[in-house]
């Protein structure tokens, strides 16, 4: 494994450090300090080894846990995974998907208290950009009890 280290600003601390944890001369994992501060709060992945980063992780509160993940996995330079830790439990919480890879999210699956499963679901039935459905489990067992779809594609739901 051979690494690269910048200080960009001087400081004496590294701002980027880039890694080829395979030894074939291609960096594989490349961290990042965004602002300055000492320490890593972005790292980008390749996972696959084409020389793309697939994956990149997001520490914003620097407590060294990712709060978002998002992840390119046919190597389009658009995300089709992002994970959400919007309150820092080490549980994601949200979870947009691109099914298509057009760009635009399709799906987004909310886990509000952490179980693993998932109580509120909006889906881009038409792949048009906008999520026309929303699917809801008011009581927690697993199951969808609840539906409503904006039709006329107007951001207002009409059932």
């Amino acid at each position: 494994m051979s690494s690269t280290a910048h200080d960009m600003d001087g400081d004496g601390y590294n701002e980027t450090v880039a890694q080829d944890t395979n030894g074939d001369g291609y960096t594989d994992t490349v961290h990042v300090d965004t602002d300055l501060d000492g320490y890593i709060d972005t790292t980008y992945v390749d996972t696959d080894g084409d020389g793309v980063e697939d994956v990149m992780g997001v520490d914003a509160n620097e407590d060294g846990y990712y709060e978002t993940i998002a992840e390119d996995t046919n190597a389009d330079s658009h995300l089709e995974t992002v994970y959400s830790d919007t309150n820092a439990d080490g549980y994601y919480e949200t979870t947009e998907v691109d099914i298509d890879a057009d760009g635009f999210i399709d799906e987004t699956y909310i886990d509000t208290n952490g179980d693993g499963y998932q109580e509120t679901v909006y889906v881009d039935t038409n792949y048009d950009g906008y999520q026309e459905t929303v699917l809801v489990d008011t009581d927690g067992d697993g199951d969808f009890d609840a539906s409503a779809v904006d039709y006329d594609a107007d951001g207002v739901l009409d059932t």
